[in-house]
């Protein structure tokens, strides 16, 4: 993979461009494991928001035996997870089977069509 920004070539297991830092679009190559996770920057918006936190969306497409210290535990393919993280660690974490996270999909996306057709500018 090249970087999109700065064009230099990137080895395979890099996620940020190793001259410019930029995220490199992973989610184009085509998928070797058993989930596909894209990372979602948070935008502060209270005072009490941490400045870098980030929000990771990972689809199940496959099950996979998970193995920690604590033990291990079976991820059951056809569900999405969605994590909070916060500097390095995620802080919660919560998974949704796949109808409700194209019901999700589907709301989100209804939302910003409707906004769009009114004329309205996005939250944010």
């Amino acid at each position: 993979m090249f970087c999109p920004s700065c064009g230099l070539q990137q080895p395979p297991d890099h996620r940020f461009c190793a001259a410019c830092g930029r995220l490199l679009p992973r989610e184009l190559l085509q998928r070797s494991g058993p989930k596909i996770s894209r990372w979602f920057w948070a935008v502060p918006v209270a005072p009490s928001d941490p400045s870098s936190a980030a929000l990771r969306v990972s689809r199940y497409v496959d099950s996979v035996e998970i193995h920690t210290d604590d033990g291990s535990v079976l991820a059951p393919s056809h569900h999405v997870r969605f994590s909070i993280w916060h500097e390095d660690h995620a802080v919660c974490a919560v998974s949704i089977p796949d109808d409700e996270a194209e019901a999700l999909a589907g709301f989100l996306l209804a939302t910003v069509a409707k906004g769009a057709e009114m004329g309205a500018e996005p939250a944010g």
